[in-house]
């Protein structure tokens, strides 16, 4: 492939992904906002516990089978992808026993009964999904990024629908897992008809072996970072009542559709720009990181001033106001999305002078900063002095991303420490207007 042709087909596949990442975030908070009006922040709070509890349970599973298809030398290999594909069907089935299995004691343990079915029937998306075609892998794999950002979109439409219809009869808990289930049997069934070739049961030995190594480093990754963020979630699931959770829920969905977006472009367009730099001219890799920089440190104050002072405004006219006490866990949470959204440029940056050590030390002091921090908040300060401590554990990370920018590309240090400051000095003292320190 010419060096025009992959410039152009890179272009268009950030483009698609940036497209594809803000229609999902659109619709799922579309789908918030109208299913907010239609049930009870309690039926926020069940499903917050089941999804939480499904995600664990995949992310401490995760084998990698997608990405190693899509990396792999043998990637368009109808074996290799039905190898993988025969691994991902046992991986569902197997999560979707554990799930049905685990339901009863992980919904005594949070005291809600009404778990027990919500989580089984939810752990019907994860058995689903198992059984989607390696034709999305193919997708990524080539770049084909249109054709899988309206797969993804219209089963999140489909699924949307499907919660809205049986809401308007049943405002319930079930109205938002019939929902994703609904989207995740649509995403699969289209996953088939695009399909090349038709799912059989051929196998090889080999290819399984090559999975399952791929898959071992993953598993390491993603079980790292479910702790260190996901599980959040569970911990406060145990300590506070359903409306709380409820509204912990929403809030933290609209915080993060807000910063995710634009983490997303530093991903897409920043982390490749910077690599060709430092490869090409690493003086000029460090005059690009600072305009970067400079300007995600305009678009994350400006978002933490909008969270600050917007969120009641926002909860209130959006949702109402039997979800008023979203405004102030929104205030907070808001704020910490945009220290991650700051962050992240430090992190990419790290990434794109090609070490990773310092991002997995990052998120190993994030766990701990939580598993510490909540521990007293609970048991002192009750869930406002914890929601605190969600809010400055983006800093725990940040820290030593910060010391592994000083080692490995010295010249952006003052640069970034400068930002941080600006960063930090306009948000403490908007909360600070706002009254958020009392």
């Amino acid at each position: 492939m010419s060096a025009s042709r992959r410039v152009l087909l890179a272009f268009r596949g950030g483009a698609w992904t940036v497209v594809g990442y803000g229609a999902s975030q659109v619709v799922r908070l579309a789908s918030t906002l109208v299913l907010a009006r239609l049930v009870a922040p309690q039926a926020f709070g069940l499903v917050a516990l089941v999804s939480v509890f499904l995600s664990g349970l995949e992310s401490l599973s995760d084998l990698g089978i997608g990405m190693d298809v899509i990396q792999h030398k043998r990637g368009d290999d109808p074996v290799f992808i039905n190898t993988a594909f025969l691994i991902q069907v046992v991986r569902g089935v197997l999560i979707w026993a554990v799930a049905a299995a685990l339901a009863y004691p992980f919904a005594v343990f949070y005291h809600q009964p009404a778990v027990i079915a919500l989580a089984i029937v939810g752990s019907l998306s994860t058995l689903i999904r198992g059984f989607s075609s390696g034709s999305i892998w193919g997708l990524t794999r080539h770049v084909r990024l249109k054709e899988l950002t309206f797969l993804n979109t219209g089963s999140d439409v489909f699924g949307l629908v499907v919660s809205i219809v049986w809401a308007a009869f049943s405002p319930t808990a079930w109205a938002l897992v019939v929902g994703r289930v609904a989207a995740t049997a649509a995403l699969t069934i289209a996953s088939h008809v695009i399909a090349d070739h038709p799912v059989s049961t051929e196998w090889d030995p080999k290819a399984a072996r090559e999975i399952f190594a791929f898959g071992a480093g993953i598993f390491v990754s993603t079980a790292t970072y479910f702790l260190a963020g996901e599980a959040e979630r569970l911990v406060v699931g145990k300590f506070v009542n359903l409306v709380e959770l409820g509204c912990f829920s929403l809030a933290l969905s609209i915080s993060v559709a807000a910063s995710k977006g634009f983490q997303q472009v530093v991903a897409q367009v920043f982390f490749p720009m910077m690599s060709d730099s430092i490869r090409e001219n690493p003086d000029g890799a460090v005059r690009h990181f600072k305009k970067t920089r400079h300007l995600i440190l305009i678009v994350s104050s400006l978002m933490s001033l909008g969270f600050i002072f917007g969120s009641k405004w926002i909860v209130h006219l959006l949702l109402g106001a039997k979800y008023a006490q979203t405004g102030w866990m929104l205030q907070l949470l808001g704020v910490r999305g945009a220290l991650e959204l700051f962050a992240s440029v430090t992190a990419t940056m790290l990434f794109a002078v090609g070490t990773s050590r310092f991002a997995a030390i990052a998120n190993i002091s994030k766990l701990a900063f939580l598993a510490i921090g909540l521990s007293i908040a609970f048991g002192r300060f009750g869930f406002h002095g914890a929601l605190w401590v969600l809010t400055l554990a983006p800093l725990a990370s940040y820290v030593p991303m910060v010391i592994g920018l000083r080692r490995r590309c010295a010249p952006a240090w003052p640069a970034e420490l400068a930002s941080f400051a600006g960063f930090a000095a306009i948000t403490v003292v908007a909360m600070a207007v706002c009254g958020m320190f009392r």
